[in-house]
């Protein structure tokens, strides 16, 4: 299950036997919310600061255009007098670009879907935008690098003590940064530890349920709502069964 407190109590009411799992993905899934604050935070930043560069060039274009009025005012052209250049016009506003050609509004919003995945997965593209965006933003950089660390752990076949020292490494790993978003994903790990480690005694998740969850979805998507409920579990049970 996921850290859903409502989730949690209907597992304890309902199934007061089960051992309850927090699954791998859901923890995974969390950090990844606190990077993708991280990200969201630098790119209003990154957007502000484009604003007063694209305002700061436009206010010299201004300055520079009264300078040249004033100059034409004060020295007026002969007619018959040939000139070898041409008037000079205002210059369009051009953002600073990075090594890849792309803006740093632009990067950081292209990096959403590459932040959430794992460096193994990455194709050549985005591993320069890693690059130059951990170059960038260092924090980033810490912050992915702990949550990899992470996933290291729920890929290691190890028992249940050896996760939970691997963990608590983590945890002073996390003290040691300044780093809020983690800080606040790795309180709510460490709010459900013993259910977190429960992953590392049979490794299940809820991979399946989240599967047949989606196709029933689908399922019912495609039948643009139920009219009789009775006989669409009975078409579930008998598709999916």
């Amino acid at each position: 299950m996921d850290f859903s407190d409502s989730m949690f109590s209907i597992a304890k009411q309902c199934f007061p036997k089960a051992t309850i799992v927090i699954d791998c993905f859901h923890i995974v899934q969390r950090l990844c919310e606190g990077l993708e604050e991280m990200r969201l935070r630098f790119k209003r930043l990154a957007a502000t600061e484009a604003k007063k560069e694209a305002a700061a060039f436009a206010q010299n274009e201004d300055r520079k255009a009264k300078q040249r009025a004033y100059y034409r005012k004060k020295h007026p052209r002969n007619k018959k007098e040939h000139r070898g250049r041409k008037r000079i016009r205002k210059q369009k506003y051009k953002p600073t670009l990075l090594a890849n050609g792309e803006t740093k509004v632009e990067m950081l919003t292209r990096s959403r879907n590459m932040l959430a995945q794992s460096g193994d997965k990455w194709g050549e593209s985005k591993k320069e935008r890693a690059r130059i965006l951990f170059e960038q933003y260092p924090q980033m950089k810490e912050a992915y690098s702990l949550i990899c660390k992470v996933r290291a752990i729920f890929k290691s076949h190890i028992t249940r003590k050896e996760a939970k020292e691997k963990l608590h490494e983590w945890y002073k790993e996390v003290n040691a940064c300044t780093l809020r978003e983690i800080k606040a994903a790795r309180n709510a790990i460490k709010g459900k530890e013993e259910y977190v480690l429960n992953y590392f005694l049979n490794r299940s998740t809820n991979a399946a349920a989240e599967s047949l969850n989606s196709k029933i979805k689908g399922f019912r998507a495609q039948l643009h709502g139920i009219a009789d409920i009775p006989f669409f579990l009975y078409r579930i049970c008998t598709i999916f069964g």
